[in-house]
């Protein structure tokens, strides 16, 4: 882990409301395990503290993010242009690690795509891809995984499956008889079905929790998660997590 110096390269709009920005380092940071995030300092003086971004990507001193314009600093970030300088701590956090001898499936919902493309890369198709959106001009976030034809669910129906991507998923594994591990990222109340679904099946599901966090050193104690560790039931997003065992989580 580092505090490393960079450069925006490239800070476009990927469709409404959703950003890819790519950084340029000082330096090339540690070894990224699919599923850490950094903190970034935004080139804004209005804006105090770092945001945490999933590394979409990282490679040759660049490392990629992909957000959502939610508030008061991915809109700061959205209005930065290139060659404005950032910080960049990281990476952090623990990502997957990945169940020997089980057909991968990658789960994303909306923007949490940002946190399984780096697994889906690694894994050089070998992974199912299940990605469920509102409309069918978000089905953009996906970028290079739309080669490796994903299912996709809309909410409105504009594009592939109409429902959940949860409600996708469900349908497609009562149909098969691979021995799967499942891969999420996504808002909680994803995670909050994908558990009642898969319940029965009791499948590995390792989940990458999406939380506000203040420093991502686990100092703050702000972004904690409620677990069924009855000794130690609060977790920290920032260094327990971001990514869970699906069945340790209390939803």
């Amino acid at each position: 882990m580092d505090d490393i110096a960079g450069r925006i390269i490239e800070n476009v709009s990927v469709c409404k409301g959703y950003y890819r920005c790519r950084i340029r380092l000082s330096k090339a940071m540690g070894k990224v395990d699919a599923g850490q995030f950094v903190m970034v300092k935004v080139p804004s003086s209005e804006v105090f503290l770092r945001r945490p971004f999933s590394i979409l990507d990282c490679g040759n001193k660049v490392v990629t993010i992909l957000y959502k314009v939610m508030g008061k600093g991915t809109d700061a970030l959205a209005r930065a242009s290139r060659d404005d300088r950032v910080m960049v701590l990281g990476p952090l956090g623990k990502g997957f690690h990945l169940e020997k001898e089980s057909k991968p499936i990658l789960v994303a919902g909306g923007i949490g795509v940002a946190g399984i493309y780096l697994l889906w890369k690694r894994l050089r198709g070998r992974a199912d891809v299940f990605f469920g959106c509102s409309t069918r001009k978000e089905v953009a976030l996906l970028g290079d995984i739309l080669r490796s034809h994903p299912h996709i669910s809309t909410l409105d129906g504009s594009k592939g499956f109409k429902g959940s991507v949860v409600e996708l998923l469900a349908n497609h594994l009562s149909q098969s008889r691979e021995h799967v591990a499942i891969y999420a990222c996504g808002p909680a109340a994803m995670f909050a079905s994908l558990k009642e679904r898969l319940r029965e099946t009791g499948l590995p599901c390792q989940v990458l929790v999406e939380e506000r966090m203040a420093c991502g050193l686990g100092l703050c104690f702000g972004c904690v998660t409620k677990t069924t560790d009855d000794h130690e039931p609060y977790k920290r997003v920032c260094m327990e997590g971001p990514v869970f065992d699906l069945w340790q989580l209390s939803l």
